[in-house]
């Protein structure tokens, strides 16, 4: 009589699986430092572009990207009259990084700059959205520019960055000067609309893809500004460097 067969034995080596097990542990160890060491940046504009050398009247040179803009009847701070040199903001004010330069870096470049005489600051809303708080701010921001001018728009702006409804930010442009009366009618506008619509041109013109992003140049007699892109909330001394090429 023919003996059962007895069951086969299946052997399996593992050590064929060990190297594709490690190379995948490797890979996902590097994903997670690589996500973990990177640099804070923008919301929007995460990429890292390729930059320009611009060499200063000194001899000196800075890696920074060229771009232009135009002044427009932007507000701003400062003397058009004697200054020849311009720092101009593009921000959101939902923009967290927007805020942080504006409580950190532009009183700053205020009181070393602007109060001197040597530059101006212009302001220009630049809202991701076309729609809820930050684009409502924007309009008032453009609204409240047609009566108040300076420092006293540079302080309503500063405000904007910390609304949290739409009545604080019809208050906070009541309290500039803009009339009651006025506020509904203007913010509807189209004229108004129309203005950060050409903001939002002139920033994409400019190289500006996220907030906050900055133009820092000559101011030419025609109102356009030519010099170089600051991308994101910078330290002071990136915008020191940046304006020291420009100032005879």
């Amino acid at each position: 009589m023919a003996k059962p067969k007895q069951d086969e034995e299946t052997v399996i080596n593992l050590d064929s699986f060990a190297i594709p097990i490690a190379i995948i542990v490797v890979g996902v160890i590097i994903a997670v430092l690589v996500t973990f060491t990177k640099k804070d940046t923008n919301q929007v504009d995460t990429t890292s572009p390729s930059k320009e050398t611009v060499t200063s009247d000194t001899g000196t040179s800075e890696e920074f990207e060229k771009a232009s803009t135009v002044l427009r009847e932007s507000p701003y701070v400062g003397d058009k009259g004697k200054a020849k040199v311009a720092v101009v903001e593009f921000s959101d004010f939902q923009c967290g990084y927007c805020k942080r330069h504006a409580e950190q870096v532009y009183p700053e470049l205020k009181t070393k700059y602007v109060d001197k005489g040597e530059i101006i600051y212009v302001f220009k809303s630049f809202p991701l959205r076309e729609s809820g708080l930050s684009y409502n701010a924007a309009l008032a921001a453009e609204c409240v520019a047609k009566s108040v001018k300076g420092d006293e728009f540079g302080a309503f702006f500063e405000k904007m960055f910390d609304i949290t409804s739409d009545a604080e930010i019809r208050s906070e442009a009541e309290k500039a000067g803009l009339k009651a009366s006025d506020y509904e009618a203007c913010i509807a506008s189209q004229e108004i609309k129309d203005k950060l619509a050409a903001n939002k041109e002139d920033g994409s013109n400019a190289g500006v893809q996220g907030t906050p992003g900055f133009v820092v140049g000559k101011i030419g007699e025609d109102g356009k500004i030519d010099g170089v892109l600051i991308r994101g909330a910078y330290p002071l001394a990136d915008f020191e460097r940046a304006i020291a090429m420009y100032l005879e």
